[in-house]
């Protein structure tokens, strides 16, 4: 699951780091919510998406499609075939559930504290987030997490020539060395939505 995330530093930074041809547009926030304008790269170029996929049945948005099912689930299918990109993030948040029946916010990031991609797919304008089965060590944080690519899986990820059988070789729990922080939680957790099996 993943239904916030964080991304900081500079444009400039962010073009160098992703081979952009120029600087990219910029959300409004660093801290990323569902429906937020969310930057993501393909071919050397950045553009806007807004984090949601309308569906019929829900009134809320998709956010997060399971990495497993993509080429199974009809609103996923052709996405995954042809519309795969980065996103660019520096670190993302999850609910860590305490044995008083708490919950402790949990800031997690490259333990080096870089710039990271992780897997989306986009549909018109608008844009979900690739999840997978949590790593070992983030397990006890959440059973979930975005899929975080690899330098070498960037490129897989978002070469549109290749067909998704390929490409989905990217789609595993990062093996890097990840950064749990606890942090304050200003305001209330957002519910998780409501969507049964997708996520």
């Amino acid at each position: 699951m993943c239904s916030r995330f964080e991304l900081r530093g500079e444009r400039d930074a962010v073009a160098a780091r992703f081979g952009l041809r120029e600087t990219p547009p910029w959300p409004n926030a660093a801290e990323i919510r569902p429906t937020d304008m969310v930057l993501a790269v393909r071919g050397g170029r950045g553009k806007l998406f807004r984090w949601g996929l309308a569906v019929d049945w829900d009134k809320r948005p998709l956010i997060n499609a399971r990495a497993e099912t993509l080429d199974q689930r009809p609103a996923f299918r052709q996405m995954a075939s042809s519309s795969r990109v980065l996103v660019p993030a520096t670190a993302w948040w999850e609910w860590r559930a305490e044995p008083d029946g708490g919950r402790t916010r949990m800031r997690l990031a490259r333990r080096d504290g870089r710039l990271f991609a992780l897997a989306g797919l986009f549909g018109g304008d608008r844009l979900v987030i690739v999840t997978c089965a949590a790593s070992p060590a983030l397990a006890s944080v959440h059973d979930r997490m975005p899929v975080v690519l690899s330098p070498e899986a960037e490129d897989m990820w978002a070469d549109a020539s290749l067909p998704f059988t390929v490409a989905a070789s990217a789609l595993a729990p990062y093996d890097g060395e990840l950064a749990a922080v606890p942090e304050p939680a200003p305001v209330p957790p957002t519910p998780r939505p409501a969507q049964g099996e997708l996520f």
